[in-house]
């Protein structure tokens, strides 16, 4: 298993042309290494938060990246804190979230931060190979702004449901757009998205001024391999953006 997860990254940056990437020659090790450190986490066998497969995706990428600084937007419990921390233990890493009390894990050279990233200024941080990871349950068009104005240029985002699915993670619209929406041209003349949750109808209006303007802020973008038939662990892939920085 560990081999066939180690095989399916080194494959995907071999092809992949999102970010510039720069695998270590010992894949395989890594992946191994990371597993057993997992399992003596406080975050196996959660319910919520991440998981196996994307925990270990954070990972991989932090070591091909090497990015100047690490934002985490939504730690709850800490483990895609612990996850970059493992990859990189020297880089700068900000987690944020409103509220820290689900924390599990304070990891050594993570900075918490009880705040919103936006609020944040980030004065004396080099930017310029930056790393945002956002599995904060906010509109991911707002994310994709902040990020842009403030030139990082690396995105991850969770969550990422298409419209066909994204009704557990809309969180009433407040959620909304997904990034999936941005590319969808189906929606493009579409006034109004309309769903069920809860014995209720909610609609969320569709700006496409907005969604337009967005797409602009986007130079290219990719959804990672599906690894879940290898673990057995079903996780939706992450959406990587790369930023068209003005």
């Amino acid at each position: 298993m560990l081999g066939a997860l180690a095989d399916a990254f080194d494959d995907w940056c071999r092809t992949s042309s999102i970010w510039p990437l720069t695998p270590a020659a010992d894949t395989a090790s890594a992946v191994e290494r990371f597993y057993d450190e997992y399992l003596a986490s406080p975050f196996r066998d959660q319910a919520g938060g991440s998981r196996f497969n994307n925990l270990l995706w954070l990972f991989l990428l932090t070591r091909a990246t090497r990015p100047s600084l690490i934002v985490d937007s939504g730690t709850y419990r800490g483990a895609s804190a612990w996850a970059f921390a493992n990859a990189e233990p020297e880089c700068p890493i900000l987690s944020f979230d409103i509220d820290l009390s689900s924390l599990a894990r304070r990891t050594p050279g993570v900075t918490f931060l009880q705040s919103d990233w936006a609020t944040h200024e980030f004065t004396g941080y080099d930017l310029s190979r930056s790393l945002a990871y956002f599995d904060d349950h906010v509109d991911q068009g707002r994310r994709l702004e902040e990020a842009a104005a403030r030139g990082v240029p690396w995105l991850v985002f969770d969550d990422d449901f298409p419209v066909t699915s994204f009704v557990s993670m809309a969180h009433d619209g407040n959620a909304l757009p997904k990034i999936e929406f941005l590319l969808d041209d189906g929606l493009r003349g579409v006034s109004t998205i309309s769903w069920e949750r809860n014995g209720r109808e909610i609609q969320w209006p569709i700006d496409h001024q907005r969604l337009e303007r967005l797409r602009t802020l986007i130079a290219a973008t990719d959804r990672l391999p599906n690894t879940s038939l290898i673990t057995g662990i079903h996780q939706t892939p992450y959406r990587l953006v790369s930023t068209a920085i003005k």
